[in-house]
């Protein structure tokens, strides 16, 4: 597992992609040490998701309670700068956000988020998903729902 975890910080990294540069989430993308404690991320690009209308597809998830304080802030500082958003809260705590950003080259931005931790009745899980491409916001609800 470890190997593959490397496997994957070293492709994510090698590759080079900024799609969120300049947002706060950034820094879960980047194979830092700081977050590739506990993580699983995938990265897709290309072909696979083309019947979405994406064009990038970047995830992380942990269950690593530690960090989830600092996803949230990244989020919150994240979703201050989006031009569209749903947001849900629990106990005053962000559960979930959509989020759209404004287009780069054309391409929509997204980021869609969940902390799964504050619901009694799931695991404790904090997700973070970075899209880019064509689809509206009701498009993509409609795939996370």
């Amino acid at each position: 597992m470890r190997h593959l975890t490397a496997l994957i910080i070293i492709l994510l990294t090698l590759t080079g992609v900024k799609a969120q540069s300049g947002l706060a989430i950034e820094p879960l993308f980047s194979g830092s040490d700081k977050w590739n404690l506990k993580f699983e991320a995938t990265y897709i690009k290309g072909k696979m998701l083309k019947e979405y209308n994406l064009t990038l597809f970047r995830s992380i998830t942990t269950c690593d309670t530690i960090l989830f304080s600092d996803i949230e802030k990244a989020i919150e500082s994240d979703a201050a700068k989006a031009i569209d958003k749903e947001c849900g809260y629990i106990n005053g705590k962000l559960y979930y956000g959509f989020f759209m950003f404004k287009p780069i080259n054309g391409q929509n931005r997204y980021i869609f988020y969940r902390n799964s931790s504050l619901r009694s009745d799931e695991n404790d899980e904090s997700t973070v998903v970075y899209m880019e491409g064509y689809p509206s916001i009701e498009e993509l609800k409609k795939m996370f729902r």
